[in-house]
């Protein structure tokens, strides 16, 4: 052991005592009565979100009906999600005018 490890030892029981702990608080039911009530809320506004999402509309059959048709999906948003349309370039030809 070196020198300033037993110095720093030497020092350390010369610090004070820390406070003794203070005594646990009772437990109060109506926190735990607040927490139920707030939990419940929280369950309450989450469970129909989740309902509302496992009844989307599934895209892939839409999808496989545009592709199958000679359409293509085009997106709204870059990264490939949200709302999409089917492209039929075959459709658009009739409303182009022909050049004079």
């Amino acid at each position: 052991m070196s020198t300033i490890d037993l110095f720093g030892l030497t020092l350390a029981f010369y610090g004070a005592m820390p406070p003794p702990r203070p005594p646990r608080p009772n437990r109060n039911g109506a926190t735990w009565a607040a927490a139920l009530v707030f939990g419940g809320i929280c369950i309450a506004m989450v469970g129909p979100m989740i309902t509302i999402w496992s009844f989307h509309r599934p895209y892939a059959e839409a999808k496989a009906r545009c592709i199958q048709s000679g359409g293509r999906v085009l997106y709204a948003a870059l990264d490939g999600s949200g709302p999409y349309r089917c492209d039929h370039p075959a459709a658009a030809a009739h409303l182009v005018k022909p050049a004079d």
